[in-house]
């Protein structure tokens, strides 16, 4: 037995806040910052500089990638995808994960090998190219990042766009370090810090994104607060098949079997147990309602701080 569909519930589903104008912005900016830190390396011999853009082209390609996903996760659901278009854009967040540590992959072999045979660079025209870069991504990742949604999809092109603003804050040192005095290495070595980092995180992103594909309880669900949830719902005695996961990180579903007490009002359990869930920031649920066990899934157990 389906939980009733509360008047409004699908509609705050597919209409979720788009970040598409957000995104605009900073692909604009990101394209600036682009043509200025080209010609900027190419002048000054920077490959602080150059690895830089080679990291802002990658963003400005994570920023069609999400322009792209965004778009379609608002289509509405179809007779081909009844669920919508929702997991295009966890796919763009994979793909541009998979963007970021290869583009970080790709600067550390070039920082290596300018560490081998370092060359001399112009490093005050490099500072100012460099402050210009790291206010404007500055400013991309802030835009970004206030998107009224912090998903997967946002966090990795927040990624892509502050860790361009790291890497030129990086490129800033290594051109006070040459100015004052020092070894024309701090650049390559900037380049190389920026690289390690940024593989690091998209890593780190990478198996969260992984973990949302495989159907992986999405982060800040809690099994438990489920759980609890039906087991205290009045008339249910027991819970088992429970299975939770997400179309997107913000959009969890929850299905389960429910064993009702006899003579329970099967209509208000249904509806109890839905409102419970959703208290618990679960609107899309399931929920089968049974005398006895079906025997399907898992059996699950009281928490033990509801047994307390």
């Amino acid at each position: 037995m389906q939980a009733p569909m509360i008047d409004g519930q699908h509609a705050r589903i597919l209409a979720r806040p788009s970040a598409t104008r957000r995104l605009l912005i900073a692909l604009l900016l990101a394209i600036g910052v682009l043509a200025l830190e080209v010609v900027g390396g190419v002048v000054t011999g920077s490959l602080a500089l150059l690895s830089d853009a080679t990291h802002v082209l990658v963003d400005i390609v994570a920023l069609l990638v999400g322009l792209g996903a965004a778009r379609l996760a608002t289509r509405q659901p179809n007779d081909a995808h009844t669920y919508g278009y929702h997991r295009f854009e966890t796919i763009g967040a994979l793909a541009n994960a998979v963007l970021l540590i290869a583009a970080s992959a790709v600067v550390f072999v070039e920082s290596i090998s300018r560490l081998l045979s370092p060359s001399d660079v112009d490093a005050p025209v490099v500072l100012v190219v460099a402050t210009i870069g790291f206010l404007v991504n500055g400013a991309a990742a802030l835009i970004v990042h206030g998107a009224e949604r912090s998903t997967e999809a946002t966090r990795v092109l927040v990624l892509h766009l502050g860790g361009d603003a790291l890497g030129a804050l990086a490129v800033i040192a290594s051109a006070l370090i040459i100015m004052a005095g020092g070894p024309p290495a701090a650049d390559p070595v900037a380049s190389l810090v920026i690289a390690v980092l940024l593989a690091f995180a998209g890593f780190r992103l990478l198996g969260g994104i992984v973990h949302l594909l495989t159907e992986g309880v999405p982060a800040g669900v809690s099994l438990d607060a489920l759980s609890t949830a039906l087991h205290t719902t009045r008339g249910v005695r027991g819970v088992h098949d429970l299975h939770v996961w997400a179309l997107a990180e913000d959009l969890p579903l929850v299905t389960a079997h429910l064993e009702t007490d006899p003579g329970a009002d099967r209509l208000q359990v249904l509806q109890t147990a839905t409102e419970a869930l959703r208290r618990v920031g679960v609107e899309h649920t399931t929920l089968q309602l049974e005398s006895d066990p079906c025997g399907q899934g898992r059996p699950i157990a009281i928490p033990a701080t509801t047994q307390e």
